[in-house]
């Protein structure tokens, strides 16, 4: 099998976005308005593996889907943005998950049904399609009930295989941040938080204490910091980087989309300081349009898109 077929094989969640901008937030018996709306393509992994395969990366996704309109319309946003979804399976018995995203820069509220992505199981993994690339990540860990506590058993089978691993956990709607998680991290090469995940996870009081525990952990971590910008540890050195200023719209997909940069870097062989400043560009260019992957829609303009925001620097 050439390992050239793909650079990057995702595992991971599917659900659909109604974005909501600019609303307050809703109240029983009381109807709220919106400034604007976009029903766009959701879900952490499903975004990391659009703007991706957008910036030059080959691309598959390992995911499970509801035969439903909302599946169809995830299909096409993924093959549209040049992902592999032939290893999608499609369950008539299932409905694909949607996320009510109520947008209010710089925060949002989300509410999700999660749907068929629970229903992902290891035995559901095409490991001939895993050989043939050279790195997996996985998103959303605590979403993806069925096969959250395999994550360790696919993570070691990929390294088994040849293949580097990543993983952005997003937020646990239990908030119990489990030993499950701390067990996958074991077998997990590059871990992909935010600063309130890596909070959580650690149950300190500063940033920089939850890095350091976690870089006892993870060969790498890479911290979304938001405006800050994002902070790399590897081996024991830390690498930070500047956050870009720009006009931004709405922020989800804002963390996919650092992870899709950072991981299209790395997979080039870049250092770490290239990889956080391209992971903070993809996270700017995502902020300037609603829905995590609008602003990589236009293939024609991106390379420039992108290379303007690194010169604003």
């Amino acid at each position: 099998m050439n390992r050239t077929d793909i650079d990057v094989i995702v595992v991971g969640e599917l659900n659909i976005d109604l974005v909501l901008w600019n609303v307050p937030m809703p109240e029983n018996e009381r109807e709220k308005l919106a400034q604007d709306m976009r029903f766009a393509m959701g879900s952490s992994s499903a975004i990391t593996a659009h703007n991706l395969a957008a910036i030059g990366s080959k691309v598959a996704f390992i995911g499970k889907a509801g035969s439903d309109v909302f599946g169809d319309f995830m299909m096409q946003q993924l093959q549209a943005g040049g992902v592999d979804t032939s290893t999608i399976i499609r369950d008539n018995s299932l409905k694909t998950g949607a996320t009510i995203v109520i947008a209010n820069p710089p925060k949002k509220a989300m509410l999700t049904y999660m749907g068929a992505m629970t229903e992902l199981t290891i035995a559901d993994i095409n490991w001939q399609v895993v050989a043939k690339s050279k790195h997996l990540h996985l998103g959303s860990f605590f979403l993806q009930t069925g096969i959250r506590k395999d994550v360790p058993q696919l993570f070691s089978k990929a390294k088994e295989l040849g293949l580097t691993t990543s993983m952005d956990t997003n937020w646990d709607p239990d908030e119990k941040w489990g030993e499950d998680l701390t067990a996958a991290l074991k077998f997990t090469d590059i871990f992909l938080p935010n600063d309130d995940e890596a909070l959580q996870i650690t149950r300190k009081a500063t940033i920089e204490q939850a890095i350091s525990e976690l870089c006892q952990l993870v060969k790498v971590v890479a911290v979304k910091r938001g405006k800050s910008g994002a902070t790399v540890c590897s081996d024991g050195h830390v690498f930070n980087a500047a956050g870009f200023k720009v006009k931004a719209l709405e922020t989800t997909g804002a963390g996919d989309s650092f992870n899709a940069g950072f991981l299209h870097k790395y997979l080039q062989g870049a250092n770490w300081q290239e990889c956080l400043n391209f992971g903070n560009a993809c996270g700017a260019l995502a902020v300037t349009a609603i829905g995590g992957t609008e602003a990589f829609r236009d293939k024609a303009n991106l390379k420039k898109k992108l290379s303007d925001i690194l010169e604003s620097a």
